[in-house]
């Protein structure tokens, strides 16, 4: 099996192939050090064999070895079976001789002589030579005669082509039984691991399952856990992982559905006024005091779908799960980021008559704190603009940043506030307060929501509280400090007012 990655086909591994691998080499090389040692086993215990033989031969003529009565010479009555003995399959050539005080009594007389006085008396010694060409094997023993001084030498030779040939076809049934053994285990082996791998196989199949359509309309994808009852130990991790991975989809799914739900009834209602405001210009004009009222509505329903879409896209992207940030820790001047952020609310806060203050340290250090300065800029512009479009006309929205263990940023305003009950479910997407006898706010419902994601992404936590004695809001933002390199100069802040 291949795949294909960067325009190039790249194999992928077989876990079969690589057990496979992984068992027999081991095997294989167990396999030739049994055949070295084999060979060796083969080749002594052959050699002991025919050596036997071959003393036992020799050991036959030593035994006829006699000295005559009247001239005191050494005489040998040669036994039929000293050679009978040594007949094989592979008619090796057998040469003998005995010898006496430096002369050969009988047999072949250019069969080479040991050197007799280095060898122990009735004790057979085996020698490898070369006679005629061919190497053979000598059994050679020295016997002592009663009435001779000088020691009697018996020699045996035998070519060796019988001993090959018994050592060779030892050496290929041992070759063929280990070819067998290593064949015979690899088969075995590869249905073993194909049985052992068979759990995996049907693990393959209910992922596989999993992303085919399910349901009677054939919509949607199952991303109900993988049963961990039949699952091998050794692969239940990997399981466990991809039972969280399916809660973490089957998670983003649904907040992925309950925000289109919800986006697409907010967006229901701007599009409506749009729509009927459209349809009142085409009967009256833009010259009839119809006309013009419809103008301002349509104005204000295309600035609240405006708003709104600005809202959700803000809300998308604290939803993502991949920052949009780099992964290493950012630091980010919450005093700057504060006082910019505050500029730009304070257009919109004079519009409706509100006053924005803000309150920093008097020493104007740096607030150095860890985060992204876009996400904390986009955090506190939401709370201030949740406080400036729901304070009353002629109140007023303060922001303070303050330092110590636990960088702080509040928002309080002196406006109607939330009551406590209520504290709980205003982070809630598109929940919005019911006031009877207040008017209607323009707002989505996502404020609050947005604020709540991007703490999240920050690892910052949020706290609502009543203001300054017990009107309005005052919303707590606790931001995980970074650490101040030596040296640096904060901006200057104290106490503003626009």
């Amino acid at each position: 099996m291949a795949a294909f990655a960067g325009g190039r086909a790249e194999r992928v591994p077989s876990l079969r192939r690589r057990l496979l691998t992984r068992l027999l080499v081991p095997l294989g090389a167990l396999a030739v050090g049994l055949g070295v040692g084999g060979s060796a086993l083969i080749h002594g215990f052959v050699q002991s064999t025919h050596d036997r033989l071959l003393a036992g031969s020799t050991l036959a003529i030593a035994e006829r070895l006699a000295v005559g009565d009247d001239d005191g010479e050494v005489t040998v009555d040669l036994p039929a079976v000293a050679f009978g003995m040594l007949e094989s399959q592979a008619r090796d050539n057998i040469y003998y001789n005995v010898a006496h005080d430096g002369g050969v009594i009988t047999g072949y007389l250019d069969l080479p002589l040991p050197d007799i006085a280095a060898m122990p008396a009735n004790v057979t010694v085996f020698r490898d030579a070369t006679y005629h060409g061919h190497p053979v094997r000598v059994a050679a023993q020295v016997r002592r005669l009663y009435g001779v001084p000088q020691p009697v030498l018996v020699q045996v030779a035998e070519t060796t082509e019988g001993r090959r040939a018994v050592e060779v076809n030892l050496l290929l049934w041992l070759t063929l039984l280990e070819v067998a053994l290593v064949g015979g285990s690899g088969l075995l082996v590869w249905g073993a691991v194909g049985r052992g791998l068979a759990p995996l196989g049907r693990l393959r199949r209910a992922i596989d399952s999993r992303s085919r359509p399910s349901g009677a309309t054939g919509g949607g994808l199952s991303l109900v856990p993988l049963p961990l009852a039949v699952v091998p130990a050794e692969v239940l991790p990997l399981v466990v992982a991809i039972n969280g991975l399916l809660a973490r989809l089957d998670q983003s799914i649904g907040t992925m559905r309950r925000f289109t739900a919800d986006a697409s009834h907010q967006l229901r209602t701007p599009l409506a006024v749009l729509r009927t405001h459209l349809a009142l210009l085409r009967r009256h004009g833009t010259d009839s005091a119809e006309g013009r009222a419809a103008l301002d509505d349509v104005e204000g329903a295309v600035k609240r779908l405006e708003r709104l879409l600005v809202q959700l896209l803000a809300l998308a992207r604290a939803d993502e799960d991949t920052p949009a940030v780099p992964a290493a820790p950012e630091v980010t001047d919450l005093m700057q980021v504060a006082m910019e952020v505050a500029a730009e609310q304070v257009p919109a806060a004079l519009a409706q008559d509100i006053e924005v203050r803000f309150e920093g340290p008097e020493d104007g250090t740096a607030l150095r704190v860890a985060g992204n300065p876009v996400l904390v800029g986009e955090l506190l512009g939401n709370l201030l603009d949740n406080a400036i479009r729901y304070n009353r006309p002629g109140g007023t929205v303060t922001v303070r940043v303050g330092g110590g263990p636990q960088p702080l940023m509040e928002v309080e305003d002196d406006g109607p506030g939330i009551p406590e009950a209520e504290r709980g479910r205003v982070f809630e997407r598109f929940y919005r307060l019911d006031r009877p006898g207040e008017p209607a706010r323009t707002g989505s419902g996502l404020g609050l929501a947005i604020v709540r994601a991007l703490a999240d992404r920050l690892g910052a936590s949020v706290r609502l509280d009543a203001g300054q004695d017990g009107k309005g809001l005052k919303v707590t933002v606790s931001l995980r400090a970074a650490e101040n390199p030596a040296g640096s100069e904060g901006s200057p802040a104290g106490s503003d007012a626009a």
